[in-house]
Order: C-alpha cells, then structure tokens, then sequence
C-alpha cells in the first residue's frame, strides 16, 4: 500500500474519533458484560487457552523488517517451543524449531543475526538457511539419521508480518487468518519499512488475559497514565473495530480538530490520534501512523497466575548514531511506563481474584468492547 492510500485510511478513523469527541462518548457495545473471577485463574480453563489457542491458530512471530536479508534470523520462545526464523536465499521466511536435529540441542542462542549456514555447538551437525542439513562430521561413521532437515513449521508472511503454527498439520495463508480488513489495516502501517531497535523490555506480568485487557482498555489511558503517557489524550472517545479474532482501536488526542482544517496530505496523524492493533491471541502494536511502532507480545504461563511481556521498538529510520539515544529513551520510559502503572495495577486483580472467587465479577462496560469481544473469542475457542 502506498502512502497516499494508508493515509486514508488514517483519516477514515481520525474524522471517527473526531465526530466520538463531538458526540462525547466511544464507540460501544450493546450490554455490560460480567465474567466469573475464577475465568482468570483456573488452571484447567488456563490449559485449554493454551491447547486449542497457543497450539493452534497462527502466531505473530515476527515483522518481516526484523529479518529483511537473506541469512537474517531472530529467535524467541513460545510456550515451551524454541523458534529460530530465517530468510532464505529465496527471500522466503521460514519458521524452525531451533533444536538441532541429531540431540536436540540449541543451533543459536543469539536473539538475532545473520548466518551463512547455522552449526550445532554440540557436534557441529550444519544446517542451510532453508533447514536442510548440509553437513553430518564422520557421517561415514554416524550411519543414515533418516533425517533431511530442522522442523519447519507452517508459516506464512503478510502485510509485513510473520506468522506460524506451532501445530505442524495446521496449514494457513496469513492473509485469510488476518481477514481483509485488518490486512488493509496492517498494510497501512507500512511495516517493511520499519527498523528495529535490539535492545526489548521484558516485564514479569500475571495471568495473560489480565495483561491483554489492559493492551485493549481505552478507558484508562487518560486516567491511569495521566501524568505520562495518557497526557496528550482526550479519554474514552476510542473507536473500536472488532475484525474477525483481531481489534483495531482508535485513541483520540487533544490534537484531534486538526482533521477538520488542515489538509489531509500534510498532515501529522499521531497529533490527532493514538493507534492499536491487536493480533490475536497475543501481539498489541502500537503506532505505526507515524514514525515508530511499538510490539508488544504477550508470553501465557508457565502457570496460570504467570505470563510475561516483551516490547520491541522499531522506527521509519535506522536505529544508528543520534537514533540509538531516541530508540533507548522510548524503550525506556515504556519500560517505566507499563511496568509500574499497568503491571504494578494488574497484579494488584490478580492478588484480589480468590476474594472475589464467587462474590463479585469482572465487569466490562459497553464503553470496553474490545475487551468484550476478546473474552468472547476466548470462550468460543476453548468450548466455556
């Protein structure tokens, strides 16, 4: 998608947000909704979210822009299974276990990089960009390992988004599991030319639905981070596109009447707007209508009462001289930022959910439909 196309599609959610400021309230849904606090902490509901959802629909593994160059990798763990993703000399990326084929052991323990051929440290077994073995030492000796390559799994890439199935049967095209709305939207942001910063946050959180309300509530933003990130926000007057499994949510800014008079070529969306998509099950990315983006992905377990969340920056320029301070203080005040007002308060629920076992639920208002519709999802997923 060109840049003229993408902006407008900004300026569609912008004169949105506008007329919500107009109007005084958000997009909504149709009820309140109330969820059972035991949702969030019983290990049984926690292990079906992980068997029919982790297991088995597509994951964002990476952007497309973390590997541009054939030999570019990056690795991360999903729920037990160490990934290791590559560009191929074909320009196709693949999707492995990053376990060497012969004992299972690490290829890499780097987070990233760029390899001719990948070796095993522990008996130097070697493996092409594309998986294939290309090397066995004293294969005369060893016999035929019947064995032809890495575990690949089922990946595709789309809109600048690599995906994967950690069910090797599950075939997919990343298009169709986006939808075409949300691949329009994805398209918009323009990912490939995006460049990432190295350096993530990693921040302990609870349960990973807790952390995922809190990715999707536009209710806080202006109230919870008042005196920091929230402080350009005009609160709750988010429009919210529920497409397919995925959201789209739209944040209005204190800038939002620059839409009604200043040309739409020229100008500066992230003045009038804040913008999320969220990918289902478990990637939030934040921007992308400027000149950054912020990743950020959600790590379920390994308990119920666990998860982790790791954030990725990534910039419209390289993130090399004057940039690195830009990259290293965003990251930094978004470490802050989430670490002690969105986790310190979402661990405070997970603390006070055995109390309200039973006695008071969670509720959702009808101004929270992202909410609402992923706990639905959820629902649907894992037959509750």
């Amino acid at each position: 998608m060109d840049n003229a196309a993408a902006r407008e599609v900004f300026s569609a959610i912008c004169h949105r947000l506008h007329a919500n400021v107009q109007q005084g309230s958000p997009d909504q849904a149709e009820y309140v909704i109330r969820l059972p606090a035991d949702l969030y902490r019983d290990p049984a509901r926690f292990q079906k979210e992980i068997d029919r959802i982790f297991r088995q629909v597509p994951l964002l593994v990476a952007l497309g822009c973390d590997v541009p160059e054939p030999g570019d990798f990056v690795t991360l763990t999903m729920i037990g299974h160490p990934l290791l993703i590559v560009r191929g000399d074909d320009g196709k990326a693949r999707v492995f276990l990053n376990i060497c084929r012969h004992r299972g052991a690490a290829l890499t323990h780097e987070a990233c990089g760029n390899q001719r051929v990948f070796t095993c440290p522990y008996h130097a077994w070697t493996y092409n960009r594309d998986g294939t073995i290309r090397g066995i030492p004293d294969s005369e000796t060893f016999g035929d390992p019947m064995i032809d390559g890495l575990i690949q799994l089922p990946s595709d890439e789309a809109a600048g988004a690599i995906f994967a199935s950690l069910n090797l049967e599950k075939s997919f095209t990343a298009a169709e599991w986006l939808g075409a709305e949300m691949l329009e939207s994805l398209e918009a942001l323009r990912l490939d030319d995006m460049h990432p910063y190295r350096r993530t946050s990693t921040l302990a959180s609870p349960n990973w639905k807790l952390a995922a309300d809190g990715y999707l509530d536009g209710y806080h933003i202006g109230l919870l981070h008042r005196n920091t990130i929230g402080t350009k926000a005009i609160n709750n007057r988010n429009t919210y596109d529920l497409l397919g499994t995925h959201i789209r949510i739209g944040f209005a800014n204190k800038g939002i009447d620059r839409i009604k008079t200043e040309p739409q070529e020229t100008l500066n969306f992230p003045d009038c707007m804040s913008l999320v998509h969220y990918i289902f099950p478990n990637v939030s990315i934040s921007g992308g209508h400027g000149d950054t983006i912020q990743l950020s992905r959600l790590h379920p377990g390994p308990g119920v009462n666990e998860s982790t969340t790791v954030q990725y920056q990534y910039f419209r320029e390289p993130v090399v001289g004057d940039m690195l301070e830009v990259a290293e203080t965003k990251r930094a005040v978004y470490e802050q930022v989430v670490r002690d007002e969105d986790c310190e308060t979402i661990f405070t629920i997970s603390d006070a959910l055995d109390a309200m076992s039973g006695t008071s639920p969670i509720v959702f208002g009808r101004n929270e439909p992202a909410n609402q519709h992923l706990h639905r999802v959820i629902s649907e997923m894992t037959d509750a």
